[in-house]
């Protein structure tokens, strides 16, 4: 991912609405750019800092962002989780199937 394209999904990162491909590679642009790191935060700011100063909630941009990100990083490490384990059941439903197909075909 470029810079470009990094900055055209900060709303989308913002709003929760990257799927999980993009998502990975936004995080991964994140660590590698300080460009786009601090144009995130800026981004982070205006996004969250204008809902905050409406509702009169305290706001430390840094520290909320890095949850943020955290909270993020968990979801994807879950999510991906739960592919690989649902992709294994898919292998044992089927190695199970066709094991006993074989065997409900060979003593008939």
């Amino acid at each position: 991912m470029d810079c470009k394209e990094f900055r055209g999904l900060i709303r989308a990162f913002l709003d929760d609405s990257l799927d999980d491909f993009r998502l990975a590679e936004f995080l991964d642009h994140y660590d590698e750019c300080e460009d786009c790191r601090d144009e995130l935060r800026i981004q982070y700011l205006i996004y969250e800092g204008l809902e905050r100063l409406e509702s009169g909630d305290t706001f430390d941009v840094d520290k909320d962002l890095a949850k943020t990100m955290e909270l993020q990083r968990k979801r994807l490490r879950t999510r991906n989780a739960v592919k690989k384990t649902a992709i294994a059941w898919e292998i044992l439903t089927v190695a199970t199937f066709t094991i006993v197909m074989s065997v409900i075909l060979f003593y008939q």
